[in-house]
């Protein structure tokens, strides 16, 4: 005896184990507000859209089972690669002034008075 309701055709997108690096890319994309996924234009097919800050845009091109995976990675590598470079830059420029930078040298105080 079942439950009464039959489950209609599952769709198969494939499997895709993703990578550390790639597992990392993921993670720093969600948490900047980029995110990607997989809207289906078939039970086959596949498009990605990429939601950056509220923006939107869609892939021109499908993909099939497993390459959705494997693209959708490629594409959180790619913006992980293009912004995350610019941040730690962008780090670096504004690093903290250091205790011992902001003392001042006894041969320039006694220049002072």
């Amino acid at each position: 005896m079942g439950s009464g309701t039959k489950k209609k055709g599952q769709i198969d997108m494939g499997f895709y184990a993703c990578s550390d690096k790639e597992n990392e890319a993921y993670m720093w994309c969600v948490k900047n507000s980029i995110l990607i996924s997989p809207k289906a234009k078939s039970t086959t097919e596949w498009y990605l859209e990429i939601t950056i800050n509220g923006k939107m845009n869609r892939s021109p091109i499908t993909y099939k089972k497993v390459e959705i995976w494997k693209q959708l990675f490629t594409f959180y590598l790619y913006y992980y690669n293009k912004y995350h470079k610019l941040e730690t830059k962008a780090l670096d420029i504004k690093k903290p002034i250091e205790e011992k930078e902001l003392a001042v040298k006894p041969d320039i105080q006694n220049k002072l008075f």
